[in-house]
């Protein structure tokens, strides 16, 4: 029986991009043959004539953005929501271009790797960095960042490594998605991030050491591979609007394992460890807060991050919550 593959893309102002996107997706080899395949597109209320483009290819499918302007992790979020049930659901930018077997390569990894389609799963591939044309620079996501330490949730409560445009779930996996609370999607971190950080708790993300993407580096880039062509202001506020942005969304985690509690097998080793940072950002005791932070702060690999949630732990007086 042919999987069925839906490729998940929310569009905003990137018809300069958007044609060879589309077609290397559409294009892939298999499709009808080894799989079926939807593009699913949510339109995010573009002006500079994206939709015109979509509307050359009728085989794509689009949501209604009758809810206006909801902003890329919203979007992301609504697109999943309405997606019908797949065997594969896979994250697309609008400016990037597929490989021709990047969906051929996943299947693969997936029948090889997982025995239960009853645990939530997600693939992430390492990347091609590209130019502002496409064309690949040579490098890859894992020669600018070390990929050779294996990802556990610790891993993921702190870092980087998912690339949402090389991110891939299962239906398991979906129905994680559609148990975040609405009021929570503006909030966290990135739609894909909070994702994979969900699913390294409840389930198991499958790293997948070939570039299976070409990731176009280009002015107008939300997330690119870096930030060292920006200011020094931009990069230090950014900095700790990540550091910010990072332990809300571990206290959220808290927040959803006791929500949850009854769908998922759960260790008691992983309930701790987010109870251990929700009480390192809430504690009222100071020497409390570090002793936490002294058993958690090994978790954190990149030490300018590391620096920032200190900074912002103690010295901010910034302890929020959901």
């Amino acid at each position: 029986m042919m999987k069925k593959i839906i490729v998940l893309m929310s569009t905003y102002n990137g018809s300069k991009y958007l044609q060879r996107q589309i077609e290397s997706i559409l294009n892939q080899d298999g499709v009808n043959v080894d799989f079926v395949l939807k593009l699913l597109i949510r339109d995010d209320k573009s002006t500079d004539g994206t939709l015109e483009v979509i509307s050359n290819y009728r085989s794509i499918e689009v949501l209604d953005n009758k809810d206006g302007n909801l902003g890329v992790k919203r979007s992301f979020f609504k697109l999943l929501q309405k997606a019908e049930k797949a065997d594969l659901y896979f994250f697309s930018d609008q400016d990037d271009i597929w490989p021709k077997n990047k969906i051929h390569r996943y299947i693969k990894y997936y029948e090889d790797n997982v025995a239960d389609d009853n645990i939530p799963i997600g693939l992430f591939s390492d990347l091609w960095i590209a130019d502002s044309m496409g064309e690949s620079t040579g490098f890859k996501m894992s020669d600018k960042y070390n990929w050779t330490m294996k990802p556990d949730y610790k891993f993921f409560s702190w870092n980087y490594r998912v690339t949402g445009a090389t991110f891939a779930i299962n239906f398991s996996a979906k129905k994680i998605s559609d148990s975040v609370p609405i009021e929570w999607q503006g909030q966290i971190n990135m739609h894909d991030s909070f994702i994979s950080l969900l699913i390294s708790v409840v389930g198991e993300l499958i790293q997948i050491n070939e570039p299976l993407l070409y990731y176009r580096q280009h002015g107008n880039n939300l997330v690119g591979a870096s930030n060292k062509n920006k200011g020094l202001k931009y990069r230090v506020n950014n900095l700790f609007e990540i550091a910010e942005t990072m332990l809300n969304d571990n206290v959220k985690v808290h927040y959803w394992l006791n929500n949850n509690k009854n769908r998922y097998i759960v260790s008691s080793k992983k309930y701790k460890y987010f109870e251990n940072v929700y009480d390192m950002q809430n504690d009222r005791h100071l020497v409390n807060r570090y002793k936490l932070w002294k058993s958690i702060k090994k978790d954190i690999i990149l030490f300018k991050i590391r620096v920032a949630i200190f900074i912002e732990l103690f010295f901010s007086g910034k302890h929020r919550t959901v």
